[in-house]
């Protein structure tokens, strides 16, 4: 074939996959359009077909242009190099696109009420954020599974990828190892987010941009129910997806270290929080707060990726990912507030040169953040009381508690936060946790690598001053010191574990800088000095007294969840053998109610009610259900009513069962035959 007609060919068949991916881009529009009318219409209709053919096509479309040869599977994003693209202008429409999506959800969504389907407002948030993020990726980016590639790649770094799979496996194997039993207590906060999720699931919570228990953003639930739906509602089904975040932030803070201070650096961290029995126990719950640490070290990874390529891209995903934060844990809030003390900081290095090479990119940032978090945003400004929910009853501004303490100690204000400061600040050296989250009897540190950690974070910080600052410091500085002040020191009753598990990562990264330092000087003053013997070795030990800490020492005492918590977890199984064919009578108030959430979300069948007023007479047997026997359910400081129960019902029998750790007696059943 001539080459003026292999050009001609060429040229046709690029025109007809730029006309095939206009039309699977119309589609998914359509698509959208769809969802989003019938979602509007009524709530309670069916996925519609059209938009399930639609989707179908557009797809199977979008499939067939991403193959190539040489066994590579391309799914590519077209961009400006070619000339329809430029003409078109599709990199500026898709930011309009982007930013009118986003004005529709934010002028469509105070009209809508918990009834509505809100499948076609969230459809078009997350298409805005993709437009948004398409639309600034730089010319030619490509998403490729290119394993010829990879193999090579694997090849020339198989050391480098085996150390840190086989840490990775390891930070897994050590989250979900009897992860239904340890910790053996399902606390009722965690049981309550279980029981919001169980909402999301039977569509009685149908808003992801609002809030629900104690003011936790909806969105982290709906994330919740994924794990819930598939496995069933007990404690593997609500604990499972926290154990991947946990993971998941182990591999994330090893890219951070090593594009901040190399590759040796973010083993040691990986290492270090692998192993971490704080960041191990809160990866194992069915809580939130674990995504704190997630949140912070991703956006930091990729904003450091900015400010080193000056990839627009990576300044988008940056304000993407900050801006989902907005959707967990209050304490997730801290992610902005840490990158904007970091940007703050190289801004005062050297204001001319930050603004000539990354103004643009920080305006991409925040357009991406605002795009992600507008509807939360939104909520807040609508809603502040409900947003601030959690902040306002724990912060020491916020809920007077300062004010009060002022007029009780007799003391100044100074003195009160100074004492707050050093509370939080020792944490990890002195104080032990102050609520049942974790309740370890000692600091969150033993003294040794306690004290490196406090040696590398004063030799961090101070680093971060002078003509030859290590900016490359700055991040971690900014994350332990932020959440530190933010969710120890301002906050009621420090050191609260639960508030401060976004500062695991950072204070590994002082310790392994610490290390780094030591060895460094010894290599220096020492010739044939045991670099890499010596780190290995402290490294492991790190290990060994951590996980004996969590696993041998602490686990066996059943700690966390506190008293009514291991109490509902012990019976729940006794309960679920008898909840087909019994009522439940529970007599524990004033201390406990069968609606502490523990006990509804481990036994779900039951039928169940509260005697709250004191036994004085034998029960009224009328009150029993036709065709059920009745369980009632004493704590022993309602014990001495079991006889009352006994003169209506003699026939029943008398259970008791008592704490595996003491021999206490938790509660005694009364079992009343059908």
């Amino acid at each position: 074939m001539p080459h003026f007609q292999k050009e001609e060919m060429a040229r046709l068949l690029k025109n007809r996959s730029d006309a095939l991916w206009f039309i699977g881009f119309l589609l998914l529009l359509f698509v959208a359009y769809v969802v989003w009318r019938t979602a509007l219409a009524e709530a309670t209709s069916p996925y519609p077909p059209p938009a399930g053919i639609g989707l179908v096509v557009a797809a199977a479309l979008l499939l067939w242009l991403g193959r190539s040869g040489n066994g590579h599977f391309v799914v590519t994003w077209w961009r400006e190099q070619a000339s329809t693209y430029n003409r078109l202008g599709l990199r500026a429409t898709a930011v309009l696109l982007s930013l009118l999506l986003s004005v529709m959800v934010l002028v469509t969504l105070p009209g809508m009420d918990r009834h509505d389907n809100y499948l076609g407002v969230t459809l078009f948030w997350l298409l805005a954020i993709l437009l948004f993020l398409s639309a600034v990726a730089p010319p030619g980016t490509q998403l490729r599974i290119d394993l010829a590639r990879w193999r090579q790649l694997g090849h020339e770094q198989r050391p480098l990828l085996l150390l840190v799979s086989g840490l990775l496996l390891l930070a897994l194997l050590v989250r979900l190892w009897q992860l239904p039993t340890i910790p053996f207590t399902l606390s009722g906060d965690e049981a309550s987010q279980g029981l919001e999720a169980i909402k999301v699931i039977e569509r009685e919570i149908r808003n992801p941009f609002t809030t629900g228990w104690l003011g936790v953003p909806t969105m982290s639930f709906f994330f919740n129910s994924l794990t819930i739906r598939l496995l069933g509602p007990d404690m593997l089904g609500l604990r499972l997806p926290w154990v991947f975040v946990g993971t998941g932030t182990v591999l994330v803070a090893f890219f951070l270290v090593r594009r901040l201070k190399g590759t040796t650096m973010a083993l040691l961290v990986m290492g270090l929080l692998a192993t971490y029995h704080f960041h191990i126990h809160y990866s194992r719950l069915g809580s939130n707060q674990i995504a704190d640490p997630l949140f912070l070290a991703l956006s930091l990874l990729l904003l450091y990726r900015g400010l080193d390529r000056r990839n627009w891209l990576d300044w988008a995903l940056c304000g993407t990912v900050a801006g989902l934060a907005f959707y967990f844990y209050a304490g997730a809030r801290l992610t902005p507030v840490v990158i904007m003390v970091v940007l703050g900081y190289l801004f005062v290095l050297n204001p001319r040169q930050f603004l000539r090479d990354h103004s643009s990119g920080l305006l991409v940032a925040i357009a991406a953040f605002l795009i992600t978090a507008g509807p939360m945003m939104q909520y807040a400004v609508r809603f502040p009381d409900d947003f601030n929910a959690r902040i306002n009853q724990v912060g020491i501004v916020q809920s007077g508690w300062l004010e009060r303490e002022v007029a009780i100690r007799e003391e100044g204000v100074a003195s009160i936060l100074f004492d707050q400061f050093q509370r939080a600040a020792l944490a990890f050296n002195y104080y032990s946790d102050r609520t049942v989250w974790y309740g370890l009897r000692q600091p969150l540190l033993d003294p040794f690598f306690g004290t490196i950690f406090l040696l590398g974070l004063l030799y961090g910080t101070l680093r971060l001053m002078g003509r030859q600052a290590d900016v490359r410091l700055a991040p971690m500085v900014a994350w332990w010191w932020g959440g530190m002040i933010l969710g120890g020191m301002l906050t009621e009753s420090p050191p609260s574990s639960q508030r401060l598990i976004t500062l695991a990562v950072p204070v590994c990264f002082f310790i392994a800088l610490i290390l780094w330092e030591i060895v460094r000087l010894g290599r220096q003053a020492i010739d044939g000095f045991p670099q890499r013997p010596l780190l290995i070795m402290t490294v492991a030990a790190f290990a060994v007294i951590s996980l004996h800490t969590y696993f041998i020492t602490y686990t066996p005492q059943r700690i966390s969840g506190g008293p009514h918590a291991k109490l509902a977890t012990t019976i729940a199984p006794r309960l679920n053998e008898l909840s087909d064919d019994h009522s439940f009578y529970f007599i524990g108030a004033p201390r406990m109610y069968w609606g502490f959430a523990t006990l509804p979300y481990l036994v779900p069948a039951a039928q169940a009610e509260d005697i709250l007023e004191p036994l004085t007479a034998p029960i009224d047997a009328g009150l029993s259900r036709p065709h059920q026997g009745e369980v009632y359910i004493f704590l022993p400081a309602r014990l001495n009513e079991l006889d009352y129960v006994k003169l209506t019902f003699p026939e029943g029998q008398r259970e008791d069962i008592y704490a595996a750790v003491d021999g206490s007696l938790l509660v005694t059943l009364y079992i009343v035959p059908p």
